[in-house]
């Protein structure tokens, strides 16, 4: 079964956000998207606080 999770790697002002792919326990893929988000506006859950008008349309 494929699960996709986004994530943040890095805690600076403007993070790029990843997307994790996996197919199984030996593939796993990760790729940067072209999105961009302030980790004070990323929640635990992998996903955009929704706080602002921005935030919603990531």
């Amino acid at each position: 079964m494929a699960t996709i999770k986004f994530s943040l790697q890095s805690k600076s002002k403007n993070a790029p956000i990843y997307l994790r792919l996996s197919l199984g326990r030996e593939k796993l893929y990760k790729r940067k998207t072209s999105l961009f988000i302030n980790p004070e506006n990323w929640s635990k859950n992998g996903q955009p606080k929704q706080t602002t008008a921005k935030n919603k349309t990531v």
